[in-house]
């Protein structure tokens, strides 16, 4: 005879986890209570069997609730598995609510766990498996053993507000809010550079898609939870709610979708552009220099290399453009100041704006027009889209020139104002920051976080690794600007340094005990 599980709630989650188990040969019942959601569930479920109401039976494996995410429903439906399916471990679905408050219906909250599928469950391949402080380990594992039967993979996390998934994808969402509300970009820009990032969607489309409620009551819960004030809902949201501007459901959101939103496309393909009037100068060391230096020499320009400041002095020919790598974390304002002494007035310096102060800069140097700030967070390729800065000292020609270089190299240009973090660093640098600060909490290893988020949202790398390829004194410094600006409460976490230290020299970031789950990594 089959194993068998009971699925409570034949909605789209509940069906959905009713089909996947049948599919992997599970003898399943899904229970709904109202006609027409059990013909619609039956439908959908497979070779599921859908009734009315828990059935008694002491045989059964495992029971998932997965009912709205009301804490009295689901308190009675936990109260019915327990008295109904006595050997069976009892799991919640639910994404918002605390698996603690849940379990305290029953007599045995040791039975109780968390089993969190991603919509739809079918094609999602995450299941964040909770552990509540009295879960039992023999619950655990058998909940484990039961995700890996529907071959979906399991990450474990503890009871805490939004669990991996939605706790660390929130500064997304809010990070991107923030800078559209600073000014820094519009709409379909910003979402254009997410997507050039390596993103599926930008964070704008992504709530409309969502549903701009659904989304903000998702940080609405977990910033009731963790009183963290760089989780704090943003007003504009908020607003957008109230008029009913909830996303593609009511025809508008961030988008109107009376017609087809606009949609920026920032890859572009790389073309000779060769003049005998230009030659390029990379300064710095490391990655990304030697990146630039690669595309410019193959597209653009002859290429003259200097890893020291001092060497600039000993110039054998005057660059058109210098690009100012530094090392990604201090501030190169004396250092810019300096180059503009010694350059022609005709050439554009280009320096990283995530880490340099341009508006400080520009009142350094004798010829602040022909300063071009610029955002690449971490390797060129990696990045179909550059942030340039419409900085008030710029010039427009050399606006114009920053954008044709860079789409000679293949990657295009949004303009952007002069805002610390700019859109990238500011969003990424806090999705890795929020990681950073769950692993540290004890929510998750570092290794679940990262596939929580490849599997759970499509992140096109998990965050830690992220942050370690960024570098985490760059983020660190990205993100003390944006905290000077926006409040202390965007200061990036003391552990961050971590993410600088070779991985298998790094001390190890506390985390909770996974000891439970086969195979888990400390």
């Amino acid at each position: 005879m089959a194993d068998r599980i009971v699925v409570v709630g034949g909605g789209s989650m509940g069906a959905g986890i009713a089909a996947v188990a049948a599919s992997s040969g599970y003898a399943v019942i899904l229970v709904e209570p109202h006609a027409e959601a059990r013909e619609r569930a039956a439908a959908r479920a497979g070779s599921a069997q859908v009734v009315a109401e828990i059935p008694s039976d002491d045989g059964v494996e495992i029971a998932i609730e997965a009912v709205p995410e009301r804490l009295d429903l689901k308190e009675h439906v936990f109260a019915q598995m327990e008295r109904s399916l006595p050997g069976a471990v009892l799991a919640t679905n639910t994404s918002s609510l605390s698996v603690a408050e849940i379990a305290r219906a029953t007599s045995a909250p040791e039975r109780v766990i968390g089993l969190h599928f991603f919509n739809p469950p079918e094609k999602m391949r995450l299941v964040e498996i909770v552990r509540a402080p009295q879960s039992a380990d023999d619950a655990l594992e058998r909940g484990r053993a039961f995700v890996e039967r529907i071959g979906k993979t399991g990450v474990a996390t503890a009871d805490t507000p939004g669990f991996i998934v939605n706790r660390v994808a929130r500064p997304f969402y809010l990070q991107a809010m923030r800078a559209l509300d600073a000014g820094v970009a519009r709409v379909e820009e910003l979402d254009a550079l997410a997507r050039g990032a390596g993103f599926r969607m930008g964070p704008f489309e992504l709530m409309d898609f969502i549903g701009l409620d659904v989304n903000l009551a998702t940080s609405e819960s977990v910033y009731a939870r963790l009183q963290a004030e760089r989780l704090a809902p943003v007003a504009l949201q908020r607003a957008l709610v109230a008029q009913g501007r909830l996303g593609r459901k009511s025809g508008a959101g961030f988008y109107s979708y009376a017609g087809p939103p606009p949609r920026l496309d920032l890859r572009t393909k790389p073309r000779v552009r060769r003049s005998e009037d230009e030659h390029a100068a990379v300064l710095g060391a490391g990655g990304l220099a030697d990146e630039l230096a690669a595309a410019l020499d193959a597209h653009c320009a002859p290429v003259t290399r200097f890893t020291h400041d001092e060497e600039v002095e000993h110039l054998d020919v005057q660059p058109t453009l210098l690009f100012d790598v530094g090392d990604g974390e201090s501030d190169r304002g004396v250092a810019v100041a300096r180059l503009d002494a010694l350059l022609d007035p005709a050439c554009a310096i280009f320096v990283d704006a995530y880490a340099t102060d341009l508006d400080r800069c520009a009142a350094r140097m004798q010829h602040p027009d022909r300063l071009v700030g610029y955002g690449i967070l971490g390797s060129l390729a990696e990045q179909d889209g550059v942030e340039i800065v419409d900085a008030d000292a710029t010039s427009d020609e050399m606006l114009e020139l920053a954008q044709e270089s860079f789409e000679a190299i293949g990657h295009g240009v949004v303009l952007v104002e002069n805002v610390p973090g700019l859109f990238l660093g500011r969003t990424i640098g806090a999705i890795v920051n929020e990681a950073v600060i769950a692993v540290e909490e004890g929510v998750a290893v570092a290794d679940d976080v990262d596939a929580a988020m490849r599997l759970g949202t499509n992140y096109p790398r998990g965050p830690i690794a992220w942050g370690r390829e960024i570098g985490g004194h760059r983020i660190s410094r990205i993100l003390r600007r944006v905290a000077a600006r926006d409040g202390a409460a965007f200061l990036p976490h003391r552990a961050l340094w971590v993410l600088d230290v070779d991985e298998e020299s790094a001390p190890a970031m506390p985390a909770n005990d996974a000891s439970w789950l086969p195979n888990a990594e400390l």
